[in-house]
């Protein structure tokens, strides 16, 4: 049959339906975000059902055979501006992988996630990982049916890591991990032999109040528009968006760590600056989204390390941080806070790791 409606209708068409669809993800999406931030405990059970129904209901509309029909028809015209084709194509991509679900996996994936959530922050309030234990565990074999679903060729986690990064593999990870592992384990060994540095200062008392005020006034000189996001406190540090212009940060607060809150600011600022960027004319579509979650943390990573730790940055920083805390930077400078935000130490905490220790 020949489609006789033109590009422009088709592609009008497409759009309408796919920004549709965005509103009921972003909708979850700003549930998700209360949930971590101002949600009262009592409220988890109705709070998983509510983003459970929500993500069914995305997938159901995307998933519908119309949209794969449109997405079809749209394919099959030579006349589509190169960024239509293009967010048609990958918009094809993601149907073929979806329809591969069911709603009713997804709706039992989306309560599960979020009741381990809960458990998770109980956990790490009593640190007591059997509180947790059980959730996981099923968290752990739905990604598993997950990866059984959307199909693999080598390693059931290809299926997984296709959602972060189109294409990767496990193979491909284990070959770079394995280039780099043993430089930077000579590199960790040496740095290990030298004289430690001295950090002990960073961890004073800094009161919360004044570390929240310095965070604010530190993410503003780092360019995020607070007219377009706002900064919250949340268990663990993370970014969120509902359009270019609406983009939340959170971090955390430890009064006897100066490090805590610093990195996890400057650190998700990064990631929010990268939403913040994104084209507002593309609501809706692959290309209003990020590349790809690798890309994504590259951001954050580069903000964290090569601006947040650098010593130009602090140079700049430092007086207006000296007057904030007078007492606890009094016998510091420049310098001796730049060697002591760069100090190499091995810990468990990944979002508070050195640069280095970081990759292990």
């Amino acid at each position: 049959m020949v489609n006789i409606q033109n590009s422009t209708d088709l592609y009008g068409r497409y759009l309408e339906l796919f920004q549709k669809i965005a509103d009921v993800k972003y909708a979850a999406a700003v549930l998700q975000w209360d949930q971590e931030i101002y949600m009262p405990v009592k409220g988890a059970d109705s709070r998983a059902r509510q983003l459970a129904t929500l993500s069914e209901m995305a997938h159901n509309m995307f998933t519908d055979e119309k949209i794969g029909q449109l997405l079809q028809d749209l394919l099959e015209r030579n006349d589509l501006p190169v960024n239509e084709r293009r967010n048609v194509e990958l918009s094809w991509y993601d149907f073929q992988k979806e329809t591969k679900l069911s709603a009713a996996f997804v709706r039992l994936q989306s309560e599960t996630t979020s009741r381990s959530f809960q458990s998770w922050i109980e956990a790490r309030k009593a640190n007591s990982f059997a509180i947790f234990e059980k959730d996981l565990a099923l968290v752990i074999d739905l990604k598993k049916q997950e990866a059984d679903q959307r199909g693999y060729e080598a390693h059931p986690y290809d299926a997984l890591l296709n959602e972060y990064e189109k294409g990767c593999t496990v193979h491909f990870l284990d070959e770079v991990f394995s280039s780099i592992r043993q430089p930077l384990q000579d590199m960790l060994g040496k740095i290990r032999q030298q004289p430690q540095v001295n950090d002990s200062f960073l961890q004073q008392y800094f009161p919360r109040e004044e570390q929240w005020a310095y965070g604010m006034a530190l993410i503003k000189s780092l360019g995020f528009d607070l007219e377009a996001g706002r900064q919250d406190m949340s268990e663990h540090p993370f970014t969120t968006n509902f359009s270019a212009s609406d983009v939340r940060v959170t971090t955390r607060i430890d009064e006897h760590d100066f490090n805590s809150m610093t990195w996890s600011c400057i650190h998700e600022v990064g990631h929010a600056l990268y939403e913040q960027g994104l084209p507002t004319s593309e609501y809706g579509t692959p290309l209003g989204e990020y590349a790809s979650l690798g890309i994504h943390e590259s951001q954050s990573r580069l903000w964290e390390n090569n601006v947040g730790r650098s010593r130009g940055f602090w140079q700049n920083q430092f007086p207006a941080l000296q007057h904030r805390f007078p007492a606890q930077f009094k016998n510091e400078d420049a310098a001796s806070f730049y060697k002591a935000i760069n100090k190499v130490s091995p810990s468990l905490i990944r979002t508070e790791a050195d640069e280095l220790t970081y990759h292990f």
